[in-house]
C-alpha cells in the first residue's frame, strides 16, 4: 500500500553516494618460490656459473713403497641462463589524478603499486609455473629465463609418459634419488590440490598425527618426516599444475641484472606514463640438490 504524503528517498535529489573509502581485493600476492630464494647480480644477459661433483666413491688401497702414479681431474660444469625482462606500464590521465576518489588519494601512486605486484606474480610464473625453455630471444623475440623445471637434473626426477595421481611413493623416490646425489631438501612445494592429497598422506595409511588439540580438527601436514630428512610442504597457486618441487632452496638464487625500476616515461599529452621495468633470470646452482615430479593429473 503506498504512502502518500511522506517525501521519500525515492523521490529525493542530490542523496549523498555511500561508498567505503577501500578498495578490496583478494588476488593472491604470495610468491613461496621466490620468496624462499636468495638473491644476487647479473652483469650480462646471459649469466653463467659453475656447479661441481666429486668423483664417485671406489676401493682405495695404495700399495706399500708404491709411486704415486697418475693425477686425474674433471673439470667444472658451466652452467647458463639468459635474463629477462618484466616489464608493465602504468597511464593516468590528469583528469583521473585531480579527481576525488575512494580508496586511494592518487591514482598513479595506486595502479604503480598494483602493477609492482603483478610483476612479482609474473616473475613467479615464470620461475616455477611456465616452464619455460628458454631462448636467447633476438631483435622481434623477447628473451627468456629457463625455469626451474628444466634446471633440475633427469637423475633426481621422476616422470611417466602417462599422467599419473600424485602419490607418497613418487614422493620418497625424488627425496631418496635426491639424497643419493647428496643433496638435502628442505622444502616441497605442491598445488592446492596436491596439498590436499599430502595431507591424506596419514590417513589413507592408518599413521597418527600430533593433533595437539581436541577441540581442533586438523587436516593439514605442514612438516614432511621421511627417511632422507624434514622438508617443509609450501602450497603455491602459481605452480604448474602438473607438478611438484623438492627444493634445498640454498641453492637457488635469481640473478638480477636491473633492479626493480619505476621510469618516468617523456609527458606527450594530458597523462602521466611510467614504465615499471625489472630484468634478472633464475640461477638453479646445483642441478642435483632438488628434485621434480612431474607428469601429474591435476
Amino acid at each position: 500500500m503506498a504512502v502518500s504524503g511522506t517525501y521519500k528517498t525515492y523521490d529525493q535529489v542530490g542523496k549523498r553516494e555511500d561508498v567505503e573509502d577501500i578498495i578490496y581485493d583478494i588476488s593472491p600476492t604470495d610468491t613461496p618460490f621466490l620468496s624462499s630464494i636468495g638473491s644476487g647480480t647479473a652483469s650480462a644477459t646471459l649469466h653463467q656459473w659453475q656447479q661441481d661433483s666429486l668423483a664417485a666413491v671406489g676401493s682405495n688401497a695404495a700399495v706399500e713403497g708404491a709411486d704415486a702414479g697418475s693425477a686425474s681431474a674433471d673439470p667444472t660444469v658451466l652452467k647458463t641462463n639468459n635474463t629477462q625482462i618484466f616489464s608493465k606500464v602504468v597511464q593516468v590521465s590528469g583528469t583521473a589524478e585531480a579527481i576525488g576518489k575512494y580508496g586511494r588519494s592518487s591514482e598513479l601512486a595506486y595502479q604503480i603499486a598494483k602493477k609492482g605486484k603483478e610483476m612479482k606474480r609474473d616473475i613467479e610464473h615464470a620461475f616455477v609455473g611456465a616452464k619455460q625453455a628458454g631462448t636467447a630471444g633476438d631483435g622481434s623475440t623477447a628473451r627468456q629465463l629457463k625455469s626451474a623445471h628444466g634446471q633440475i637434473n633427469s637423475a633426481t626426477t621422476n616422470t611417466a609418459a602417462t599422467d599419473r595421481d600424485f602419490a607418497e611413493s613418487l614422493l620418497l623416490d625424488v627425496l631418496q634419488k635426491v639424497y643419493e646425489e647428496g643433496g638435502n631438501p628442505n622444502q616441497v612445494q605442491v598445488t592446492p590440490s596436491h596439498s590436499v592429497i599430502v595431507a591424506e598422506f596419514a590417513a589413507a595409511s592408518g599413521r597418527q598425527r600430533d593433533f595437539g588439540s581436541d577441540r581442533s580438527i586438523v587436516n593439514a601436514v605442514d612438516i614432511y618426516v621421511s627417511p632422507f630428512g624434514e622438508v617443509s610442504v609450501v602450497p603455491n597457486r602459481f605452480l604448474d599444475s602438473q607438478s611438484c618441487l623438492v627444493l634445498d632452496t640454498e641453492y637457488w638464487s635469481r640473478a638480477v641484472l636491473r633492479p626493480m625500476q619505476t621510469i618516468n616515461l617523456s609527458r606527450t599529452g594530458d597523462s602521466e606514463k611510467r614504465q615499471m621495468l625489472t630484468e634478472l633470470t633464475l640461477v638453479c646452482e646445483n642441478d642435483k640438490a632438488s628434485g621434480l615430479i612431474d607428469a601429474l593429473n591435476e
